[in-house]
């Protein structure tokens, strides 16, 4: 009897052993107005409905940990602490009033809260009504949020915070920032580099188009002569020593002047070729 017991106990151990256990999948509380879903990083809030939660969810852990690997050479799995809250608006309405005045015009909207040197809020708000929020505001709002990881204690210069994330976005909604700078290359309003460098934060209403295109570019034109990461150094050195000497120790190049000569040269460059369809 004994050494039957043995046995049984014996054939359980192996049959646990070779089990593999699934978690459930995750499943949004209802709290409100809102369905909600916590991951390792983020809270994920729907209204009026639970459904996209699960999907918003594990893309924007995905994203993540892409944007990070891509922009700051971090692939460590440590935790966001705070999370980082996302907020699903089912109708523009609802968005806008959560969002503030001029929301009417953007998708999405991105904000991270410092207090005394750390981080004390990450939240990124969505429109859901309408829009393919997992590509057209998604990206380009967690760009903004991973960078402040790096950018604690020194500021994000607000031309390379928003040309490294419309790098993010879609090809279509890429190509609309270089038609506005086109049509200023054409109409002679861009900026020069070092007026561009120096703006502190958003142009007029007039001159949106030209600074969102003009920073994508010129963020673009960087980041293509050596990598992603080096252009995240390269802004953090440029915090401390200035453009003029971070400039010439990680791209070569003597200052701001000869930087928009190359750059200008580069631009022209690019209009031939398309001008002979190649």
């Amino acid at each position: 009897m004994i050494g039957n017991e043995i046995r049984l106990q014996a054939a359980l151990t192996v049959l646990l052993a070779s089990c593999v256990i699934v978690p459930p999948p995750a499943v949004a509380d209802w709290h409100g107005r809102w369905f909600v879903l916590e991951t390792a990083n983020f809270q994920v809030c729907c209204e009026d409905s639970d459904s996209p939660a699960d999907d918003l969810a594990r893309h924007a852990e995905s994203l993540r940990k892409e944007l990070r690997a891509k922009w700051l050479g971090d692939r460590s799995s440590v935790a966001w602490n705070p999370r980082c809250q996302i907020l699903l608006y089912s109708s523009q309405r609802s968005y806008v009033a959560a969002v503030g005045r001029g929301s009417e015009r953007t998708v999405g909207s991105s904000l991270v809260d410092l207090e005394k040197g750390r981080i004390k809020t990450r939240r990124i708000d969505l429109l859901g009504h309408s829009t393919e929020y997992l590509s057209a505001a998604l990206p380009h709002e967690l760009t903004h949020v991973v960078l402040k990881d790096r950018f604690v204690t020194t500021d994000l210069p607000r031309w390379a915070d928003e040309g490294m994330a419309i790098l993010a976005d879609t090809d279509a909604k890429q190509q609309r920032h270089f038609n506005d700078f086109q049509q200023a290359i054409t109409s002679r309003t861009t900026f020069h580099v070092a007026e561009l460098l120096a703006i502190d934060n958003y142009t007029s209403p007039t001159r949106f188009g030209t600074f969102y295109g003009q920073s994508a570019s010129l963020t673009k034109f960087l980041v293509v002569r050596k990598s992603p990461e080096q252009f995240t150094a390269f802004i953090e050195r440029a915090s401390t020593v200035g453009y003029e000497a971070a400039l010439q120790q990680f791209y070569g190049i003597s200052g701001l002047s000869e930087l928009d000569r190359m750059w200008k040269q580069h631009l022209n460059a690019e209009r031939m070729v398309t001008l002979q369809g190649g």
